[in-house]
């Protein structure tokens, strides 16, 4: 039945919760143990620390053991989507559920959060091209685990997935009604959408932060075997870098030498856009006034055309006055003086005119016209039901008259 159904529905949303803050659980406890491992790797380099390879194994092997946890966690949370989906549709077969663009969705993101640095000391070499010269750099030797390390970083996408589930709009049941009958999704995209709205400045302070924190280390990890420039090893440099990028300024004190740096960079500077862009619409929409703030000021600035209206309407009577005068006793250089002030008030007359028009039309919005709209009907509304009510009166008092009209003939 239909209590069957919902209890059912709600057991799987808790349980796809709890999964969800599993997985993210896992894989962050992938990314610490990967840049710890990459930081006993850049000591090994820079200060000349002896590798333990037993410590680098066995922090590898944690971190397999972890992808491998996470990977079934994710596995276990699809599976409960898709039985949540066959819960709430009423179907009884799980591969109605199964359409392609689903597969293959769970798929990238298996392959995704499958990438991890492999036990192992692999190393691969490449010679870098000079951008200055053209020629080839010297021969670079990298182990395969800076390859495999830096994606695990998309493992944050789960960050998304758990404040979704953990959304009080996501979570209420009203809010899940009232976004079903206006066919509104609740995925993350919304869930995104209103928070900026409701804490625009939190989520891109928090947003920038972390990406220059993320970047700068993964810079540094690209840039730690380019031994000839080792500015960029450096985390602060490293920031720096990513900053100046992030900004669009560009000194070109320190710049990127391995290609993995170079992509870094420029996926910053696309993401310093965006977020530029961002903080551009914010600021342009904590600027603007509100609909009681617009009322305030369109009516002081009413006020004051109005004044400036009747002030310059009495300058050219006063103007008007004073050259018919002037022109009458044949004083032509004052009447000249007062001529131009005539036109000058005139001129702000018609500029006045032309200021109360502007504001009129940037007063009237549509949310405006449409609540003047609803204001309106609701008035003609209750005009025809106050003339329904009069002639059912006089409709009642007709038939009363006639009742007496009736007594009085008989009488």
């Amino acid at each position: 039945n239909v209590g069957y159904r919902l209890a059912k529905r709600k057991g799987f949303f808790q349980r796809r919760k709890v999964v969800c803050d599993f997985a993210l659980a896992f894989a962050i406890l992938g990314i610490v143990l990967m840049i710890v491992e990459t930081e006993i790797s850049i000591a090994h380099i820079t200060n000349g620390v002896a590798k333990d390879n037993l410590a680098t194994l066995l922090l590898k092997t944690s971190i397999s053991v972890s992808t491998a946890t996470l990977l079934g966690f994710v596995v276990w949370y699809h599976i409960l989507d898709v039985q949540l989906f066959m819960c709430d549709n009423s179907v009884d077969d799980w591969r109605l559920a199964m359409n392609s663009r689903r597969v293959t969705s769970i798929l990238i993101e298996l392959i995704v959060y499958a990438i991890h640095p492999p036990p192992g000391l692999e190393d691969y070499s490449y010679r870098n091209i000079d951008p200055l010269t053209g020629e080839p750099g010297p021969l670079i030797t990298v182990p395969v685990d800076v390859l495999f390390s830096i994606p695990m970083f998309l493992r944050l996408f789960l960050l998304g997935r758990v404040i979704m589930l953990h959304s009080r709009l996501f979570t209420d049941a009203s809010s899940q009604s009232l976004g079903a009958l206006n066919r509104i999704h609740f995925n993350f995209s919304f869930i995104f959408k209103s928070m900026m709205t409701l804490y625009p400045e939190y989520v891109l302070l928090l947003l920038m932060l972390s990406g220059f924190v993320v970047a700068s280390w993964m810079l540094r990890a690209c840039e730690m075997y380019y031994i000839d420039e080792p500015q960029t090893r450096d985390f602060l440099n490293a920031l720096w870098l990513i900053s100046i990028t992030f900004l669009s300024v560009g000194y070109g004190d320190i710049v990127p030498h391995s290609y993995c740096g170079r992509s870094i960079a420029v996926l910053t500077g696309i993401f310093g856009a965006g977020c530029t862009a961002l903080v551009v619409a914010v600021l342009a929409r904590k600027l603007e006034l509100s609909r009681a703030e617009k009322y305030v000021h369109n009516f002081v600035i009413d006020v004051e055309l109005d004044k400036r209206y009747k002030i310059a309407a009495a300058n050219i009577v006063k103007a008007g006055w004073f050259v018919y005068k002037n022109k009458k006793y044949g004083k032509t250089r004052r009447m000249l003086v007062y001529q131009r002030k005539l036109l000058k008030a005139i001129h702000v007359i018609r500029d006045v005119k032309q200021e109360q028009r502007r504001m009129v039309d940037n007063a009237v919005s549509i949310v405006e016209m449409h609540k003047t709209q609803n204001t309106l009907c609701s008035l003609v509304q209750g005009v025809d039901d106050s003339q329904v009510e009069v002639d059912q009166k006089v409709l009642a008092l007709n038939q009363r008259m006639a009742v007496v009209e009736g007594k009085l003939d008989a009488i």
